[in-house]
């Protein structure tokens, strides 16, 4: 109790810690019924996932044997089953990836230039969006799908940072090689497209707002590109020739198109997406470059996906997706009020000749 005549102070809840509370729970409550959902799997087929370890799996999933090879490499010291070491791969990449997508949206210029009013509204949209395309990660349950994303989130993080020394520049460029060698080790296609998208950013003027200079962007990216294609390869020809595509078949464009079937989840986990496209051009806005070269990539996978995917199988684009939120948020601040200073994000017909931009780097 306070004492008499002393005044009750009230510190009031900042957006930001009560976006990682809550944050926290929705992330908790989904690494729990991502394990029931792996222990249903695993009860319904013991031998799941040791067929590729074997080496006597069907393509492509033959070809994505990171994740797996680690769940073992974990589940074996311990005589624990294949399970339990997917369950905590899948819960680690899963938290990590939530809360360094939190902090990319942090550092974006709509967020941290708004007032509070709009920080809360943000918060509680990227939580509900995140938690949104959490909902479809099981359809079905793929254990690289989470893997993919925490991959996917650190490249973004990694393209977002501020410029630097060249020692520090040498260190980013580094980190995203061995980003792409690893996912080009769980999903290849998704490296090879998440690096490609990055390409046409550096040859516009967005380009000078990502971590490296445009020349190093540009190489470091082909480079990426080269690494991704290079693994699959490697693993197609040399380490598993004898992997085929057994009765799948590999084009799926005219399914796609004929069995009406696959359309309702297709449209309805693409809804948010096909919004952010369209805010995008109507506004027309000066943006977040690594967000860009996202989007840029995610529209290269999605054609990919329609010709030679399965389009209700929607956690294929999942890693995408939601790489994609804080960019979504963005643009959902600014559609609910303009609350952002013109001289950070001003309409891209307003750029000087030179192709100079606002920097939306932070501190």
């Amino acid at each position: 109790m306070p004492r008499p005549g002393r005044p009750i102070v009230v510190t009031p809840l900042s957006p930001q810690r009560a976006t990682r509370v809550a944050l926290l729970i929705s992330l908790l409550s989904v690494c729990y019924l991502n394990y029931g959902t792996i222990r249903q799997v695993y009860l319904s087929y013991p031998d799941a996932g040791m067929e590729v370890l074997r080496g006597t799996a069907h393509a492509p999933e033959q070809y994505r044997v990171g994740v797996l090879w680690c769940a073992f490499r974990l589940s074996e010291p311990f005589s624990l089953k294949l399970r339990y070491g997917a369950t905590v791969i899948d819960a680690v990449s899963l938290l990590v990836a939530g809360f360094l997508l939190l902090h990319v949206l942090e550092r974006t210029a709509v967020y941290r230039r708004s007032r509070v009013e709009m920080q809360w509204l943000g918060g509680a949209a990227f939580v509900l969006l995140v938690q949104f395309y959490l909902m479809w990660v099981w359809t079905p349950q793929r254990a690289e799908t989470l893997p993919t994303t925490l991959l996917v989130v650190l490249t973004l993080w990694l393209w977002q940072l501020k410029r630097g020394s060249l020692r520090r520049d040498c260190g980013v460029i580094a980190s995203l090689l061995g980003v792409a060698l690893v996912q080009s080790l769980v999903r290849a296609d998704v490296a090879f497209f998440l690096n490609a998208g990055v390409l046409p950013v550096t040859l516009s003027p967005l380009g000078r707002r990502l971590s490296l200079r445009r020349r190093a962007a540009a190489t470091t990216s082909v480079a990426a590109v080269l690494i991704a294609g290079g693994v699959q390869l490697y693993l197609s020809r040399v380490v598993y020739p004898q992997a085929n595509y057994g009765y799948v078949t590999l084009w799926q464009l005219r399914p796609n198109l004929v069995h009406v079937l696959r359309w309702p989840s297709f449209v309805l986990f693409m809804g948010p997406l096909a919004w952010l496209a369209g805010q995008l051009k109507r506004r027309r806005l000066a943006v977040d470059a690594s967000g860009m070269a996202l989007l840029a990539g995610a529209a290269m996978y999605m054609a990919a996906w329609v010709v030679v995917g399965k389009i209700d199988e929607v956690r294929i684009f999942l890693p995408f997706a939601i790489g994609l939120t804080p960019l979504t948020v963005e643009m959902a601040m600014l559609w609910v009020g303009d609350n952002v200073v013109s001289e950070t994000v001003r309409p891209v017909s307003s750029v000087s000749a030179s192709g100079s931009f606002p920097s939306q780097q932070t501190e």
